[in-house]
């Protein structure tokens, strides 16, 4: 999981407030503009992230997360997320994390800790594609 900062009890703790599910292949998980229940781990199979239908900006796999940008800003989804494969994801639902977060404050902060290290090193990436992509210009 790339939520690097979370302790294997803060894990343990997630896992008792979420559900797992399985999308078909070309299933919807998150759609552009809405805005998303949950949170969205993913446990097996890929995952696409599409800014237009049938255009990927983005591949996610075992480990990643998807949601957590419209959870951290509570707002709308910037893009949508496709099931490429099969793919089974954890499902956290936004009232049961902010409810275990009063209850937990230090699980709280690791979570953020966890979320802003990862939304930092896809914006590093982002930013080096974008550079090899003017260097090919």
């Amino acid at each position: 999981m790339q939520l690097r900062y979370l302790t294997a009890n803060d894990l343990a703790l997630l896992s008792t407030i979420s559900r797992r599910k399985i999308f078909k292949p070309g299933e919807i998980i998150i759609s552009i503009n809405s805005r998303p229940p949950a949170l969205y781990m993913l446990v097996s199979g890929k995952a696409v992230v599409e800014m237009m239908r049938g255009v990927p900006i983005a591949r996610l796999g075992p480990g990643d997360i998807c949601g957590e940008m419209a959870f951290i800003e509570n707002s709308a989804a910037s893009a949508s997320v496709v099931a490429y494969t099969e793919t089974e994801a954890d499902v956290i639902e936004l009232p049961g994390i902010q409810e275990v977060f009063i209850q937990h404050p230090h699980l709280e902060a690791r979570f953020y800790k966890s979320l802003a290290l990862l939304l930092s090193q896809r914006l590093r990436w982002t930013s080096a594609q974008l550079s090899k992509a003017s260097a090919q210009k």
